[in-house]
């Protein structure tokens, strides 16, 4: 505890007296930790929905003039953001934490219509780029019809490009994949909608949830999984207990994927990814707190027992704004693993970003 609650006041101490010198001129500085340090004790920075692309300039004119219709926790500005692709993300801004929103689409081509597009003059999409979508299989992308600019359609793709990069880089500390499965749309949410032709969200079944399972599996070589981290314990926190977390030494040049949402309560027990659960779970040890402020104390208490994931910033407001409470409220916490938006400044926005201090590599 006394560790980690230093590291987050070094942290922001670090943090407060660099960030003028960062926004005049971009420089990361990256951390070394021995390797006999427990991976629970790193800190990861990380991305958050890591395969997006902005939507167009047509479509977020579109989509302003109707956002007093929305409602102000549906601000289309929250859309505005965009990711560099994953390969760069790791090598120039040493990003360790990734984050995939997956559909499951078993026919294939239920996302392939951007139904948006038939109310836009003059938009135009080149429905070629978008064939990987007419054939089964998870898709990957933020909001199916709307905000579906992404740099990879399917699951599989990105899933490839972590692991080519991971294979060539096999010292890198560990990366941690949040995997969010989408069980909802647009058109489970309104009946207009859904009479315009958007489609609703295909569910997770049993065997949706296997397949899945496996493709980790083929698709992730330097995978780390559930079954080996239990190594013949009862459960993953008996492991811990008993054993001790691992140590960056031992799970450097490896991947870790974590399934988040309703449909993990589904996940097979004999499985590749771990899942997000609650403190009651002996199968749990990644927990997800969205918001750090308010829960900042009990983030810290429970870091030695659980990795956590959180956000530094969301819906752009951070940026626009300038505002770091919520990263000094994520550093303080010691939480593990934060994501952000803006490993690097959106000078179109303003200066704000997450500077890498005490990250590791």
């Amino acid at each position: 505890m006394l560790r980690w609650t230093m590291n987050g006041l070094m942290a922001v101490c670090s943090f407060n007296f660099y960030c003028g010198f960062f926004l005049i001129q971009f420089t990361l500085f990256g951390q070394d930790f021995p390797d006999s340090i427990p991976v629970n004790q790193l800190r990861v920075l990380a991305s958050h929905n890591s395969y997006k692309l902005a939507p167009t300039p047509r479509t977020m004119k579109f989509l302003t003039r109707f956002k007093r219709w929305f409602g102000s926790e549906n601000n289309p500005i929250q859309l505005e953001y965009s990711h560099l692709p994953i390969k760069q993300q790791c090598s120039d801004y040493y990003i360790r934490g990734l984050e995939l929103d997956v559909y499951n689409d078993p026919k294939g081509g239920h996302y392939y219509r951007h139904r948006l597009n038939f109310l836009i003059p003059k938009q135009r999409v080149k429905e070629r780029e978008y064939l990987p979508m007419k054939l089964p299989g998870f898709k990957v992308l933020h909001i199916p019809d709307v905000d579906y600019r992404t740099h990879y359609l399917t699951l599989v793709s990105a899933l490839e490009e972590i692991d080519e990069w991971s294979l060539a880089n096999p010292k890198h500390a560990p990366i941690f994949v949040n995997l969010e499965l989408k069980t909802t749309a647009l058109g489970d949410e309104s009946k207009i909608l859904r009479h315009l032709g958007f489609p609703r969200a295909i569910p997770f079944s049993a065997n949706d949830l296997s397949m899945l399972d496996s493709l980790l599996g083929q698709h992730l070589t330097t995978l780390y999984s559930a079954t080996e981290w239990k190594e013949g314990f009862s459960s993953l926190r008996e492991r811990i207990i008993r054993k001790s977390w691992p140590t960056l030494g031992e799970v450097r040049g490896r991947v870790f994927v974590i399934i988040e949402a309703d449909a993990s309560m589904a996940y097979p027990k004999d499985r590749n990814a771990f899942v997000y659960g609650n403190t009651q779970d002996p199968n749990c040890i990644f927990l997800l707190y969205n918001d750090p402020i308010k829960p900042q104390e009990e983030i810290s208490e429970l870091i030695q027992s659980y990795i956590i994931r959180t956000r530094a910033d969301a819906g752009t407001w951070e940026a626009r704004n300038n505002q770091y409470e919520r990263l000094k409220a994520a550093l303080l916490s010691g939480a593990q693993i934060i994501s952000t938006d803006y490993y690097r400044p959106d000078i179109s926005l303003g200066k704000y970003f997450v500077p890498f201090l005490g990250f590791v590599k």
